[in-house]
């Protein structure tokens, strides 16, 4: 480690350099704020021991300025009794840590044993986020919208706390179970499984045999022994998608096994032990479900320790930009196409629209125009019908002349400007050239009209 001690005090070089160097760290001194931020920006120290009261510069001044140029860098504040108000509020201003003079050495040991371990921690979340994003390029973008941002954030807080369960609010299509991966990946059960089960893709009579497993004869069909999905995430993450189909039944049972961190399958008369993270799903108001007696309310809490929910595509109109070009290459390479990228007037378009079935609607819209391309370019009439046809919020009415009385132009131009006036709307847009919309559709096939 390399450390940058900042005080007037020679007594404090004499006893600390000799000590930290004995420690197998390198060591560069200051005597003033001034000599101290010039060896900072030579010397790119991981730690700076740094007194408040200097000659020349305050030690508060010094700590905004390496905030503010280096922020990796940890500042540990150096002060006498009487300093330990201001030192406090120095922590509050980014500092790390205090250390009251005289300096104590086992205190000093501390604190480096305590920078040490948190360094470690740190390379170790960031090996981990390097892991995942290598794992999720190719199905899962990392998004710049702010909203995404924080919560990616509150899923990284969640992944770090691996005993708890996590509840994903949010509606169809917005990336519940990615959320649900990320989760996992980023904590310290990666290595271990994750278990998926959609909670309405199966009947109550089977739901119980799924989780819970059986022994062979707990039923006529039981000749053999079944683990269940709890005991196949040992270790791991059992995701509960759409927990809020959960049969009540299968409910109560649910709560007693997440509690007791323990099992008996169907049948059987054995407790397993257990250690599993739930993660659960929904797209459901499950509060207001369990106030009306549709969801048990004691599981409901259990559940709900750390809630997420990812924002609507349609709050996040940029987002759609990212997503759409992300899709379209993906689709490209996966139907094995040579496509041009996604003009800008279909992207604008594409943002305009309210994507009711957010995430997953928007992939399915990207696939069917790389299915359907006829050529290496697409535009907007390859858009669907929802798209292309959709008003605009509020549009101006603005006052223009019908496209048919316009003189001097070409039938392509013709057409063109009646798809300009409706906003690409193809039914109005024949309407304003008398036509049908067939018609329409063979012009614009004609002349290319995109």
């Amino acid at each position: 480690m390399k450390i940058l001690v900042i005080d007037d005090e020679k007594s404090i070089h004499v006893a600390l350099t000799p000590l930290l160097k004995e420690g197998g760290h390198g060591i560069e001194s200051a005597t003033t704020g001034t000599e101290g931020r010039q060896k900072a920006e030579s010397f790119k120290p991981d730690l700076i021991l740094l007194d408040l009261y200097l000659p020349d510069i305050t030690g508060m001044e010094l700590l905004t300025y390496f905030r503010a140029e280096i922020p990796n860098t940890t500042v540990v504040i150096m002060t006498a009794a009487a300093g330990v108000k201001t030192a406090v509020e120095a922590m509050k201003s980014g500092a790390e840590d205090y250390l009251q003079k005289p300096l104590n050495l086992d205190e000093l040991e501390i604190v480096l044993a305590r920078y040490t371990q948190k360094q470690s921690l740190r390379q170790e979340v960031a090996v981990l986020k390097h892991h995942l994003q290598e794992q999720f390029a190719s199905e899962y973008l990392f998004l710049s919208d702010p909203a995404m941002q924080s919560v990616y954030t509150q899923i990284e807080r969640v992944a770090q706390q691996d005993k708890v369960t996590a509840l994903i609010l949010g509606e169809t299509g917005t990336g519940k179970e990615h959320a649900a991966k990320l989760i996992h990946h980023l904590s310290a059960r990666s290595a271990k499984p994750f278990i998926e089960l959609h909670c309405g893709a199966l009947p109550e009579t089977l739901m119980e045999s799924e989780l819970f497993g059986y022994e062979a004869g707990a039923f006529t069909d039981a000749r053999k022994q079944k683990q269940g999905l709890f005991e196949a995430a040992h270790g791991g993450s059992l995701f509960l998608d759409e927990v809020g189909e959960m049969p009540i039944s299968t409910q109560t049972k649910l709560l007693k096994v997440m509690e007791e961190k323990k099992l008996r399958r169907l049948g059987g008369v054995r407790e397993i032990s257990l250690d599993v993270r739930v993660i659960a799903a929904t797209n459901r108001d499950l509060e207001k479900e369990s106030k009306e007696g549709r969801f048990r309310a004691d599981l409901y809490y259990r559940l709900n320790v750390i809630p997420i929910k990812p924002p609507t595509l349609r709050s996040r109109p940029d987002d759609v930009a990212e997503l759409a070009r992300f899709f379209w290459n993906e689709a490209c390479t996966a139907f094995d196409k040579s496509l041009e990228p996604l003009p800008d007037n279909v992207i604008e378009k594409l943002k305009a629209y309210p994507w009711p079935g957010n995430v997953r609607e928007l992939k399915n819209v990207i696939n069917r125009m790389a299915i359907g391309a006829q050529g290496p370019r697409i535009g907007r009439g390859d858009l669907p019908d929802e798209i292309v046809d959709l008003e605009p919020e509020a549009p101006e009415k603005v006052e223009e002349e019908p496209v048919l009385s316009a003189k001097g132009m070409s039938e392509k131009e013709t057409v063109e400007k009646a798809l300009d006036q409706s906003h690409w709307n193809k039914t109005k847009a024949a309407e304003l050239l008398g036509v049908t919309r067939k018609t329409l559709f063979n012009k614009m096939k004609k002349y290319d009209i995109r």
